[in-house]
């Protein structure tokens, strides 16, 4: 039984820690944590949410406290290093746990109960700063200082005589203990023992028991093993190893960005418990732990050295407890996290006159544009990935940043037929244009005459672009073509204006065909089409349509 115990120890120990290594196929071990399990079980999507936590539960009613010893991570790790520390020969764990006095029982149902508290009122990232499994999972991903803080417990319980977290905090060990006293196996020392706990008053068993191993590993060399540790550097400074690399600040966001698939902000608060499982399984390092005593032990983007990548779903995949839902890929590009707030004042294109675009040319969705010498986001297009504050050069601050929504956004593309119907239904409700990309809707104006077109034109709104305007003549087309559309459909088009898109091979559809677009009191052409009648090039068109126009 023992020699199980020991596989299934390091089966369970061995599964945790690489799916804090993006290892393929272990996410399961998380899941099948106490607290993640407790958490699916509370607000589940499927029945398949509640087998966790039920076969805990039927574990624990067989073996007693088996998960503490063979399913924990913390536990089985406070195993390991209390034996390094105070090797015994031939003692049983339950040896080395506390008589439950008065007052050890208070400590522990008030943590119990204050953990059970912050469950159910959604402080699922609080609880988690007292649960042993997310507490292993700040110890593997977090730097100094939380690090630190993590494994306090794990030194606290090397240096102690016994497992100091397990014997007086742990609201886990504490909750099973209640389910274990009607274990159909109860743990025995030894054949014949009756669980009577009387060798628990004196510590002679124990001594007995005890001797030095001549090969084991001293405290001095498990103490500077835990050192070694310590000092490691999770984060990189360098840009592989050879240049300094200078990391901007941190910007104060008028809100945080939270992973794709976190939905709404309250339901993600509920549900994370900061194992940092997702931290580590992200493999650009954007999801970080926060530093804000208002969200401490959550989980944030920080694009300080690197952006979310529209292939990437790996976080919702590893998240035990469906505070980040998962994604298929085809979906990650259409979630929006939040949208880009351009500075104007720390741009180095005011600050220095620098030529920078290097926000326009990394953003993966094309949603910002130069116009007038400046960057201009297009907020229905940004998805806040992060990529334009990831590469801005302005220093000590990004001159750009990503504002995270409490809502995260799914938009679904539409097919065109029903993508075209809903900008016809927008244009005959009083929208003068109506602009779509890649079957979503990104821009709408109002307006008379053609400054909505020339508005869109100058926003860099219509490169690729499906466009419907109520009335479009040559004057309009004109507009389009230089603006990049793929496709024009109006309610009134000219057959001139037809004519001309399809020279430069764009497709046309109108509701209505007229030979000429007539002024608004219906009396002769519009003034527009007179000023260009005598142009052929779309450039020259929309050249002299400025000047008209202004």
């Amino acid at each position: 039984m023992r020699l199980c115990k020991l596989i299934v120890s390091v089966l369970f120990l061995s599964g945790v820690i690489a799916a804090f290594f993006a290892v393929p196929f272990t996410e399961a071990f998380a899941s099948f944590q106490f607290t993640p399990a407790l958490i699916s079980a509370m607000r589940p999507d499927s029945w398949l949410d509640l087998l966790p936590l039920a076969g805990i539960v039927a574990l624990t009613l067989l073996f007693g406290r088996i998960y503490c010893k063979a399913l924990c991570p913390l536990g089985i790790l406070q195993s390991l290093v209390n034996f390094l520390f105070h090797p015994k020969s031939h003692v049983r764990r339950v040896c080395t746990r506390l008589a439950v006095t008065k007052k050890i029982m208070v400590v522990k149902i008030s943590v119990l109960a204050i953990f059970l508290l912050l469950i159910v009122f959604s402080l699922g990232s609080l609880a988690g700063l007292i649960d042993p499994y997310s507490i292993f999972g700040k110890a593997l991903t977090l730097t100094m200082p939380w690090a630190l803080i993590a494994i306090a417990p794990l030194v606290i319980a090397c240096a102690g005589k016994g497992r100091i977290w397990c014997n007086y905090i742990c609201p886990v060990g504490t909750a099973l203990s209640f389910v274990a006293k009607y274990s159909l196996f109860k743990d025995k020392i030894a054949p014949g023992c009756s669980n009577c706990k009387a060798c628990f008053a004196s510590s002679s068993c124990v001594k007995a028991a005890s001797k030095e191993s001549d090969d084991g590993v001293t405290r001095r060399e498990a103490v500077k093993g835990f050192a070694a540790v310590a000092a490691l550097e999770a984060g990189k400074t360098t840009d592989g190893g050879f240049a300094p690399v200078s990391l901007p600040g941190k910007p104060k966001r008028p809100s945080s960005v939270l992973p794709p698939g976190s939905g709404k902000r309250d339901d993600f608060y509920m549900k994370c418990i900061g194992c940092q499982l997702c931290a580590a399984a992200c493999p650009e390092k954007v999801i970080k732990p926060s530093t804000s005593l208002a969200s401490f032990g959550r989980v944030e983007l920080d694009f300080r050295e690197g952006y979310c990548r529209l292939s990437c779903t790996k976080c919702g995949n590893v998240c035990p407890t469906g505070a980040i839902s998962k994604l298929q890929k085809e979906m990650r590009a259409h979630i929006h996290m939040g949208h880009a707030i351009w500075k104007k004042d720390l741009c180095v294109r005011t600050v220095n006159g620098d030529n920078c675009t290097a926000c326009i040319r990394k953003c993966p969705v094309q949603a910002i544009h130069l116009v007038q010498g400046f960057p201009v986001v297009d907020k229905a297009s940004c998805i806040g990935c992060g990529a334009c504050e990831h590469v801005c050069p302005s220093r000590p601050m990004p001159a750009i940043f990503v504002k995270g929504f409490d809502v995260q956004r799914h938009i679904v593309p539409m097919g065109e037929s029903d993508l075209l119907s809903e900008m016809q239904k927008l244009v005959e409700s009083g929208e003068s244009i109506v602009v779509a990309r890649h079957g979503v809707i990104i821009a709408r104006e109002k307006g008379r005459g053609l400054k909505p077109a020339m508005n869109m034109l100058d926003a860099k709104k219509l490169s690729n672009a499906v466009v419907f305007d109520k009335i479009v003549g040559r004057a309009a087309a004109a507009i389009f073509i230089e603006g990049g559309v793929k496709k024009v459909a109006a309610l009134v088009m000219s057959a001139q204006a037809k004519e001309l898109l399809s020279l430069y091979g764009v497709e046309s559809k109108a509701l209505k065909v007229v030979d000429q677009i007539e002024n608004r009191s219906k009396t002769g052409s519009c003034p527009m089409e007179s000023a260009i009648e005598d142009l052929k090039k779309t450039d020259k068109i929309v050249e002299k349509l400025r000047k008209v126009i202004k």
